[in-house]
């Protein structure tokens, strides 16, 4: 009898061990990400994260709201979970203003090699771009050098890094992932070496921009500013994206056109034709990339005076039936 009552003992007792190690195990909290599921769903990615390379870096860190859920207990120390995702704090107040400078720039040095990837958030009033900085294929640590290009009511920005020269991502459409102020993206070799972000807005905006290091980010924040566009944007078709001269603008000789493409060996033929489609002046002229990412290029034409309404005709001839694909800009000589 006593040793059933023993037996009967021990027994409890293993029960009561066990399923107060079982019920440990279960209320082990999750690692904290400081992202939640809803803004995880809110951030696209463009490119290679720093989790698909390996680092082991959050891949959405600083992407979306990270701020921790109700329920978390609070750290001890600041930490990135408790940041927003350009990296910082909701109550510190150190959120830079909204402007619409046409010129801006920051960073430091030339630790950064490549453009990661491009990512971006919808928030309850403004929209978010972040530029993930490597070096190589690894994330960098520190924000180096960058400017940025933003006339008034243009309604596009060019972000600069003199010291990228690579990337992993090309281009993109933020239109198609949400966004109802930004449209399409893409990443250009620089004239002068570097590359730079073009972005393009159907509106006009105000922005502010914040830089994050560990891993290097360069996050920009757009909201709109309520106007209209006081110039064009840049028109683009197939592989070729015109910069200069915009549409409705006159012309003059000699003429710059300014763009840049990814037609087939680098080569670009810029035309212009009088009102009966007559060739008023041809060039071609090379990009500076087509296989890695877009490339630059620039040009002058030389032409004949000519009244009414010309097309000028950049992009390349098909390697099929040689003819033309590319941008067709209706233009009109300057009187």
């Amino acid at each position: 009898m006593r040793r059933r009552a023993s037996l009967l003992l021990v027994a409890l007792l293993a029960l009561v061990v066990f399923g107060c190690g079982g019920e440990e195990q279960e209320a082990d909290p999750p690692e904290e990400t400081g992202t939640t599921d809803t803004e995880q769903a809110e951030t696209t990615v463009f490119g290679t994260t720093s989790e698909e390379t390996g680092s082991g870096s959050e891949t959405t860190a600083g992407a979306g709201d990270a701020s921790p859920e109700p329920d978390a207990e609070p750290a001890e120390a600041p930490a990135e979970e408790e940041m927003d995702e350009a990296g910082v704090s909701a109550d510190s107040g150190e959120e830079p203003p909204f402007v619409d400078d046409p010129e801006d720039s920051g960073g430091e040095g030339y630790g950064a090699d490549s453009i990661l990837a491009v990512r971006f958030g919808l928030h309850e009033d403004y929209e978010r771009v972040v530029v993930d900085l490597g070096t190589g294929s690894e994330p960098a640590g520190t924000v180096p050098e960058w400017t940025l290009n933003s006339p008034a009511g243009d309604g596009r920005m060019q972000l600069d890094f003199p010291s990228a020269q690579s990337t992993q991502v090309s281009e993109g459409s933020l239109g198609e992932v949400g966004s109802t102020l930004l449209g399409d993206f893409h990443v250009v070799r620089a004239p002068e070496g570097g590359m730079f972000v073009d972005i393009f807005s159907e509106r006009a905006f105000y922005y502010r921009v914040i830089e994050l290091p560990d891993p290097a980010r360069v996050a920009v924040d757009f909201r709109p500013s309520g106007a209209g566009l006081r110039v064009p944007l840049p028109e683009s078709e197939d592989n070729t994206v015109l910069t200069d001269p915009r549409s409705g603008a006159g012309i003059g000789s000699p003429l710059t056109v300014r763009g840049y493409s990814r037609n087939p060996g680098a080569s670009n033929v810029v035309i212009l034709e009088s009102p009966d489609g007559e060739t008023l002046a041809e060039e071609t002229v090379t990009s500076n990339d087509w296989t890695a990412t877009w490339g630059y290029f620039e040009t002058s034409l030389d032409f004949p005076s000519f009244s009414g309404e010309g097309t000028l005709k950049v992009g390349a001839r098909s390697a099929r039936d040689g003819t033309f694909e590319g941008v067709e800009l209706p233009v009109e000589e300057e009187s």
